[in-house]
């Protein structure tokens, strides 16, 4: 789909719009996937296998063909890029660490095998003017004191320019034309540096004018222009560049540098096979840092590792977002991680886009049954109550909670809003209507029926009858399809209309940590809560989950510790109208 519309929010880093994906066999993946992606944002899209999560994230990589919809990086269209032109790194489950290359040839490599533009420079006066200004700031005594520290120490980068370099923190060409300048001494001056400093600087700033000068008068003759970095300018004033590879220098401080943001340094020598698993994943991401690009994809990093390491590089992770300013999208199926890492969380289910927002707004106000069940760890506690509309309460057996004063208003107004969008649904079925309608049943967890023929005779009239009729048989399974939820859509309709008034069932959500739970002691008075035996208690250190029945469901509360429950014990569970969560069953929605 090509599009010549920019992208008109300066806000927006990078713009996901309307993403679908459709695999060659029918099967719709991702449905309108929107997404307005801020600079540094680190994004964590979630939810269980197969809901598309990793296809959205392999469209915007370029690993996948987008079906329809936009991707704009600023206001740069990414649709037909390739990947490797989309100024993005990605990182996978799997290290795909080249095992015959050590740790510095795995994190090099993408630097290696790339060209990358560059301003280019005159080295000659860059270097001529990087000299003269470190000899009059540090001296030839200290020069020399750091030739001396260089011999003295195991080299890191393999030659004397190269650490001199590092060390004085300097161009490499300027430490190349140091060690000339130092190497021309003899003997008795290296020896006799401190006494002998003003002349040997007095002469080095001598020769360092003069190839200067000879050099300046070279470009004035070319008519060549430099600015104030000695970057060579084109005719209009603009820095020239070139694309070119990186030296082995550049390659080298590259990597040095991304090894110690990873504490990594220590094992640049070694093999893959010689590395633990999350020092691996350290590798993995140390190669995608190294490329030195705007944007991070990272699919599920962290699944290969053990419970605590995963807990460890979860803080790296994010310590390494926040150092190097990068914008992140994060592909991953624990809610913890997104939890803990996400500046905002995006809750994916059946290619559906559930909810957007903060990490404590979708924990808070999650919009639908899927995002209270599927957020929050234990996960939401979910049930189902009568709800009275004329006494405003909550019932199940003879046991009543009291709901909010303002639910009654809510209540109603929810339900006339829903009656009058599927009355438009129903009145007006198409493609889009059908998508809302899976959208609930992705809500809801209830599977598409699909139509199913009896197969008949032997194989060879079976293989026969396939290829005839194969093609009519597809149209008859699509004609199916929009008949069964053309019927679903009917029938919500009828279920919504019939909740005017009366009692109703609902779905109700408390969070475990909600729940007032206290042990039973005798001569305590409990008038309004729930008294029950446990059926399980799992001691987590400082605080217990307590399992408990109820509404025929499971519940789990927490309990502090100190409070030590044996068997036999009871509880008594209180609920606060404040802390539930309301959900209509019909359509998964929350009602508020």
């Amino acid at each position: 789909m090509e599009t010549t519309e920019n992208n008109k929010n300066n806000q927006t880093f990078l713009s996901l719009r309307h993403l679908v994906k459709v695999y060659p066999n029918g099967e719709k993946a991702v449905y309108d996937f929107n997404l307005e992606i801020a600079k540094n944002e680190f994004i964590v899209i979630v939810g269980p296998s197969g809901c598309g999560k990793s296809t959205t994230l392999r469209m915007v990589a370029g690993l996948e063909d987008i079906t329809d919809g936009d991707i704009y990086l600023g206001d740069e269209l990414l649709n037909y890029k390739p990947c490797k032109d989309r100024h993005m790194a990605i990182v996978f489950q799997s290290y795909a660490l080249y095992p015959q290359m050590n740790v510095f040839q795995n994190i090099a490599f993408p630097l290696t095998i790339n060209k990358y533009p560059a301003p280019v420079v005159n080295e000659t006066l860059l270097s001529c003017a990087q000299l003269s200004g470190l000899i009059e700031r540090l001296g030839v005594v200290k020069i020399a004191e750091a030739f001396k520290t260089v011999n003295e120490t195991k080299s890191k980068f393999g030659n004397v320019s190269e650490d001199l370099a590092v060390l004085l923190d300097v161009e490499y060409c300027t430490a190349k034309l140091l060690v000339k300048l130092y190497n021309s001494l003899n003997g008795e001056t290296k020896t006799a540096v401190e006494s002998n400093a003003e002349q040997i600087a007095a002469e080095w700033n001598e020769k360092l004018a003069e190839t200067a000068q000879t050099e300046q008068a070279k470009l004035n003759a070319e008519n060549v222009k430099l600015n104030e970095k000695f970057h060579v300018l084109n005719g209009d004033g603009t820095e020239k560049s070139e694309t070119r590879k990186l030296t082995r220098y550049e390659i080298k401080t590259k990597v040095y540098e991304t090894a110690d943001k990873l504490d990594l340094t220590p094992y640049l020598d070694k093999l893959p096979k010689e590395l633990s698993g999350g020092q691996m994943q350290r590798v993995a991401l140390g190669r995608a840092i190294i490329k030195d690009v705007p944007i991070f994809l990272m699919d599920e990093p962290l699944s290969n590792l053990d419970a605590k390491l995963r807990l460890t590089m979860r803080s790296e992770i994010v310590k390494l977002h926040n150092r190097i300013n990068a914008t992140t999208i994060y592909v991953t199926h624990d809610q913890i991680e997104a939890m803990t890492m996400a500046s905002r969380i995006v809750v994916m289910s059946r290619g559906f886009v559930q909810q957007i927002g903060t990490p404590e707004d979708i924990y808070n106000n999650p919009s639908n049954v899927f995002v209270a069940r599927f957020i929050g760890s234990p996960s939401m506690n979910l049930f189902e109550m009568d709800y009275d509309l004329s006494k405003n309460a909550f019932t199940y057996g003879g046991f009543d909670i009291p709901a909010h004063k303002s639910f009654k208003t809510a209540y109603q107004k929810f339900y006339a809003e829903k009656c009058g969008i599927f009355e438009e649904i129903n009145a007006n079925f198409d493609l889009a209507a059908r998508e809302q309608i899976l959208k609930i049943l992705s809500v809801l967890g209830t599977s598409k029926v699909k139509t199913q023929t009896a197969k008949k005779g032997n194989i060879i009239t079976r293989t026969a009858d396939f290829f005839k009729n194969l093609f009519k048989k597809k149209d008859k399974e699509e004609v199916d399809v929009w008949l069964k939820e053309k019927t679903i859509a009917k029938e919500k309709l009828e279920e919504l209309r019939l909740r005017g008034s009366g009692v109703n069932k609902l779905f109700i959500g408390i969070r475990p940590e909600r729940l007032e739970v206290e042990k039973v002691v005798s001569g305590k008075n409990y008038d309004g809560c729930l008294v029950i035996e446990p059926t399980l208690t799992e001691l987590l250190g400082g605080e217990y989950n307590v399992h408990f029945e109820f509404c025929g469901r499971n519940m789990i509360g927490k309990l502090a510790a100190k409070h030590k429950l044996s068997a036999g014990d009871k509880i008594a569970v209180r609920f606060s109208a404040d802390d539930l969560y309301v959900f209509d069953p019909v359509t998964g929605d929350t009602i508020k």
